[in-house]
């Protein structure tokens, strides 16, 4: 039976290299030798019918106590032909090496470094595998799953000249740095340059982020991202708590955009429980992720505009902020970690002040963008600082694996909302705008243009509201009604086991994307068939992008890194995770 075009292509290419082949949900799975693994992403490239030109994510699997125990994923994305693939590598515990990817997607750089960092698999011909997110002089790698979640167990003792912290144990002897080790600029130093920090304690890298510049006068020669600063451990976290529960950690990712992560993660979950969700609850989760990317890109606006110089913009951007967060606090209780989405639907039915105070927003924000418009867009000064600055082309772009605004600046049009319709978005009618110079005003321009589509999506999703419930009606993950559980010990009783205990998911894997405001996000999750994930991967949008700095950078002035930064809109919570 065919399964699918791509996998019979690979098949008939490649007759030594599959192991198996599947559909999982739709999308295309197959399980591939190693040795095969860059001749193959080269022709999945290249190949005119196939035309993989975004290498998505590459992401490990620990299936321990399982052989082999670890799966390396490569996701691959057609941006062109709207297909996806999903390419699974068995790698053995005593042989931990893989081929690296970065000779055909550069975007394989930082993604196989944080899986060397978190899992200890090595990438041979990686030209700087060292750790990303993790001290340098660890020695253990937190996401296998024997690390346990709080580290290694510490020996206390009240006599202070005995204390022996057994932490020592994962930790090497630091050596001693010289300064191109510490900024990570390999090579001999050029005479005649300096080298300088931006960060991380930068109010203008929009967050705890180190920029080495490598400069030759006012001219930047290198610029390299130093991460890890705000590394929360939250994909480790998630597996120790019940599904539900993992849903508030997802929160505190793109922490502008919340509710964007929530819709994310749950897809993923709901596609293994495989629920039918009720269209109420589709076109609520539309209408908040909408208003989401509303309130993250005026944050984006306000602190670009600032940082630039133009300081009274970001008091009208925030103040329109502030009406959105109104809406989610009267809707959840909360402004910002609302928890609102969740597996199965929403936590609760729209509250009667809910319509009235977003046709409010609706009406006012029109105006309010023609304001902002009317600040910036033939402002002489901010044209000068943000047009040609930070030029990136398409081909660079989708080598690098960016994605969102930055991505479609350059002319791309890929939004995974079109390309991949999620939650009911193929029921709506909304442009996908794109740019021609992959420059920061065209990323100003775009971002403008996609809060008009927002509203006009908003807008459609509203009128069309339809009545019924809010939830799924799958009683094995949704908690009872109030009177039922009042009423019924059982109920009560099966209140208590959901919220104390979860519910199992089936065992395998599955995969979401979502238009997040800073590009394409896409969750993972793993199941062994417990209450408890054993992975959840997130593919943050703004770590991917970020590795894009560099080449925007280069030949450009010390001052136009600012500049170049704020286009990308890096959230370092996501970046970091």
């Amino acid at each position: 039976m065919l399964l699918s075009p791509v996998i019979s292509e690979i098949e008939e290419r490649f007759p030594d290299a599959v192991l198996s082949a599947e559909l999982r949900f739709g999308d295309p799975w197959v399980f591939v030798k190693k040795q095969h693994l860059p001749g193959l992403l080269f022709f999945l490239r290249s190949a005119p019918t196939l035309r993989y030109d975004l290498l998505f994510d590459v992401t490990c699997i620990d299936y321990l106590p399982q052989l082999p125990r670890f799966v390396v994923l490569y996701h691959l994305v057609s941006t062109s032909n709207g297909s996806k693939l999903m390419l699974a590598v068995p790698v053995a515990e005593e042989d931990p090496v893989l081929p690296t990817a970065t000779e055909v997607f550069r975007t394989a750089d930082w993604l196989e470094r944080e899986i060397y960092d978190q899992f200890g698999i090595t990438f041979t011909g990686h030209k700087d595998l060292r750790r990303i997110l993790n001290p340098d002089h660890w020695t253990v790698h937190p996401l296998r799953r024997d690390f346990p979640l709080g580290g290694e167990d510490v020996a206390f003792t009240h006599n202070q000249d005995t204390l022996r912290l057994q932490a020592d144990t994962w930790t090497e002897p630091q050596r001693e740095m010289n300064v191109q080790d510490y900024l990570g600029l390999t090579g001999e130093a050029k005479e005649g340059t300096m080298i300088i920090n931006i960060g991380p304690q930068h109010p203008s890298t929009h967050g705890v982020l180190r920029v080495a510049l490598q400069i030759e006068g006012e001219t930047v020669l290198r610029a390299v991202p130093h991460i890890g600063y705000l590394h929360t451990g939250i994909e480790k976290s998630a597996e120790h708590l019940i599904y539900q529960q993992a849903v508030t950690v997802t929160d505190r990712l793109d922490y502008l955009a919340p509710l964007s992560n929530n819709l994310g993660y749950a897809l993923a979950v709901e596609q293994l429980l495989q629920l039918d969700i009720p269209l109420r609850a589709q076109y609520v989760r539309v209408i908040l992720a909408e208003l989401t990317r509303i309130a993250s890109h005026l944050v984006w606006l306000g602190t670009h505009a600032f940082e630039l110089g133009a300081f009274s913009v970001i008091q009208y951007a925030f103040r329109e902020r502030e009406i959105i967060l109104d809406i989610f606090e009267e809707l959840s209780g909360v402004r910002m970690m609302t928890s609102f989405i969740n597996i199965g639907g929403i936590r609760t039915d729209l509250t009667p002040e809910f319509g009235t105070r977003v046709r409010g927003f609706l009406a006012l924000f029109p105006e309010k963008l023609a304001e902002y418009e009317n600040m910036l867009t033939d402002n002489k000064i901010w044209i000068e600082r943000t047009r040609g600055i930070g030029r990136i082309s398409a081909e660079e772009a989708l080598n690098l694996g960016v994605t969102g605004p930055v991505l479609r600046s350059t002319g791309v049009k890929f939004d995974v909302r079109r390309t991949f319709p999620y939650s009911g978005y193929e029921r709506f009618e909304f442009d996908v705008p794109t740019g021609t110079s992959g420059d920061v005003y065209d990323r100003y321009l775009l971002r403008i243009e996609e809060m008009r589509q927002s509203l006009r999506i908003i807008e459609q999703a509203l009128e069309g509201l339809p009545s019924g419930p809010f939830r799924t009606d799958n009683r094995k993950v949704t908690l009872p009604p109030r009177e039922e559980m009042e009423a019924v010990m059982e109920q009560l009783i099966h209140h208590f086991l959901l919220v104390s205990r979860g519910f199992p998911v089936p065992e395998g894997e599955a995969c979401s994307l979502v238009e997040s405001p800073r590009g394409a996000l896409g969750f993972l999750v793993s199941s062994d068939g417990s209450p408890r994930p054993r992975r959840m991967r997130v593919r943050a949008p703004s770590f991917v992008n970020l590795q894009a700095l560099e080449t925007m950078c280069k030949g450009g002035l010390v001052a136009d890194v600012i500049s170049i930064i704020a286009g990308l809109d890096p959230l370092m919570g996501e970046v970091d995770r």
